[in-house]
């Protein structure tokens, strides 16, 4: 017998007190309430607003939270019953063979548990991980932690001054580059300057190149013009050399002509060459004059062309001068526009290396901070809000690793009740199709969309004792498993109660007017004088439970999970607090964090209107359908939310 099954009789019997009471609690609030409609109606009549309604409230208290689901239907002569695993896999053992008797609980076969298993160690990891994590939420780092996290700060710190030593380095560079920019411009401006006072000398005589080659042109001309000059002054000279040579010739023949007749005391001979003497004597002093004028031309001739070539190489010095300083200006004029090119690109990557410093000093400085703030959110006291996270992600895994073992416990199939095997389908490497343990006779009998149960795993027969078929709604059978413990209450017996356990749930349901339902059958794990087929029985299963958890009734809570609020009276003020909810329970709700035990927490009010008849605020009541019987659930506690205050 488990934790769950050793508490069902005082449950059951608390329940039970709890209904019968409820409904006396019910008729007296009813009564109640059309007492205070009269009054409100007297209040309304005689102009007067009645007084406000009172702050309820509860006290949160340490305890037990169970959750159970309900139904009715009726008894049955146990008959046979087809067993199977809950869910399919490849069979790997058979266990029993026909005609063998079982008892409850024996082995009657496996299925491959690997991928179950895998699911399990999974499940531990992740409560180890979370339990971890709760762990450190609560303590908070370690000194090997708080180590790395002032490690992480110096770094970000080092950072930062690399960023501002590296910023300066680039600003000093800049500046380097942009001055040394500036003074190429200015020397180069400087040169310039220098080559335009250059030009402006030398177009002292030609304002240009183009007069310049003109001079030189006519330079030229005059060139040719006196050395052809000097070319027939040459000429002449020579022609009268010529002649000179030959009137001297004449000349000294003249002598000997007149030697000869002074020999020969020839007068007339004498006479006549004393003539040609005289004659020729005269022309060769003539060509001689001609001849020392010609040399007196020709060196004026030589000086001039000494002159005109003297001219054209000014000139052409002048024009070669004029060209150069042009070709100096514009040679400066490119290197000036590469020059302030080049200052402008130095200015311009001097405001963007400025620029990018300062994003990373600004970004260092920035992931400081954050360092320092991440720091100090770590090295902080957990807040009520991050354990509450961390409490819950450890409940669901803590959940999470039970739902793993449930799955792997369930790759055994275990006999649901005492009984003789009557037939074994399944074989070892054959695939079981799953599905769970059916009633056959129930699951025939039964209407709607269900049909006939398959033939199962296992069908046992020879069974002993009382069955109980209850419907459940199909999201009440979700939370249905094969072995759950109950208890049982026969109307015909109202003041005992069975205990008794699930040994089926129906794969196939049956519809009714819309609603679904699913037939669930039920062991009596005991007899009782006087229980006899066709009796109507309620049936309670503890579906959820939650031993020494804080809790507070359900009213209370505003959303579920980590989301939930509750509203706590503190110095007389309402205030509204953040808590993890738990298990929600029939009438109370565990609280897993966010409160403390002895806290006060508020209640919804209970009001009553003077035209609607009786009202009440944020209460619950509890009803089941299930199974054609209709019964108030909690009573007064659970009908209002809990009463307190």
């Amino acid at each position: 017998m488990n934790a769950i099954t050793s508490r069902l009789p005082a449950v059951r019997g608390r329940k039970l007190s709890r209904r019968l009471g409820g409904l006396g609690v019910v008729n007296g609030l009813l009564g109640a309430a059309v007492v205070g409609a009269g009054i409100a109606a007297y209040f309304v009549v005689a102009g007067t607003s009645p007084a406000p309604a009172a702050v309820r409230t509860a006290t949160v208290a340490r305890g037990v939270v169970l959750s159970t689901i309900s139904a009715t239907g009726s008894l049955q002569a146990a008959q046979a019953l087809t067993v199977d695993f809950t869910s399919p896999g490849t069979i790997t053992s058979v266990a029993v063979k026909p005609g063998q008797h079982v008892k409850q609980g024996q082995v009657l076969g496996r299925i491959d548990s690997t991928s179950a298993q895998q699911a399990m160690q999974q499940a531990q990891a992740s409560l180890a991980t979370a339990q971890a994590q709760y762990e450190q939420t609560l303590t908070g780092e370690t000194a090997q932690q708080r180590a790395q996290d002032a490690l992480s700060v110096t770094q970000s710190k080092q950072s930062l001054a690399t960023a501002k030593a590296t910023a300066k380095q680039d600003e000093r560079q800049s500046s380097a580059t942009v001055a040394s920019a500036q003074r190429a411009l200015r020397t180069d401006q400087g040169q310039e300057k220098v080559d335009l006072y250059q030009q402006k000398q030398d177009q002292a005589v030609y304002p240009n190149a183009v007069a310049a080659n003109a001079a030189i042109t006519a330079d030229k001309a005059q060139l040719s013009a006196d050395t052809a000059k000097q070319q027939a002054d040459q000429s002449q000279q020579l022609a009268t050399q010529n002649k000179q040579s030959v009137d001297k010739a004449s000349l000294s023949q003249a002598q000997t002509d007149l030697q000869q007749a002074q020999s020969a005391h020839d007068a007339a001979g004498e006479a006549s060459a004393q003539s040609e003497i005289d004659d020729f004597t005269s022309d060769v002093n003539s060509d001689q004059s001609q001849l020392n004028a010609l040399a007196v031309t020709l060196q004026n001739d030589g000086f001039a062309i000494t002159q005109d070539n003297t001219k054209v190489t000014n000139d052409q010095s002048a024009m070669t001068a004029l060209e150069n300083d042009a070709k100096a200006i514009t040679a400066d004029e490119a290197k000036i526009a590469a020059d302030r090119q080049s200052l402008d690109s130095a200015r311009m990557s001097a405001t963007m290396g400025a620029a990018k410093d300062a994003q990373s000093i600004s970004s260092s400085r920035l992931a400081l901070k954050t360092t320092v703030a991440s720091v100090a959110t770590k090295q902080a006291p957990p807040t009520a809000a991050a354990l509450a996270s961390a409490r819950a992600s450890l409940v669901n895994a803590q959940i999470g690793l039970e739902t793993a073992r449930k799955t792997l416990a369930e790759t055994t199939l275990r006999a649901p009740i005492a009984g003789t095997v009557a037939d074994v389908t399944g074989t070892v490497g054959t695939q079981s199709s799953g599905g769970g343990n059916s009633n056959p006779s129930a699951s025939s009998s039964s209407s709607g969309t269900g049909s006939s149960a398959s033939s199962g795993f296992v069908t046992l027969t020879g069974l002993k004792g009382m069955q109980l078929v209850a419907s459940f709604a199909e999201t009440d059978t979700a939370k249905l498993r094969v072995g759950q413990a109950a208890t049982v209450t026969v109307d015909a017996l109202p003041s005992v109660e069975l205990a008794a356990h699930v040994i089926a749930v129906a794969g196939t349901s049956t519809s009714s007017s819309g609603v679904v339902t699913y037939p669930v059958t039920f062991a009596l794990d005991r007899s009782e004088p006087g229980l006899k087929p066709g009796m109507s029985a309620d049936v309670d299963v503890i579906v959820g439970e939650a031993d020494n958890v804080l809790h507070v009734p359900t009213a209370a809570v505003n959303g579920s999970g980590s989301n939930a609020t509750v509203t706590v009276l503190r110095n007389g003020q309402q205030v509204r607090v953040p808590v993890v909810a738990g298990l929600a329970g029939d009438s109370s709700t565990a609280i897993l964090s966010g409160l403390t035990n002895g806290a006060t927490v508020v209640l919804p009010s209970v009001s009553f209107s003077s035209t609607g008849g009786t009202g009440l605020t944020g209460g619950t009541s509890t009803t089941s359908t299930t199974g054609g019987s209709a019964r108030f659930r909690g009573g007064g506690g659970a009908f209002f939310g809990g009463l307190g205050g």
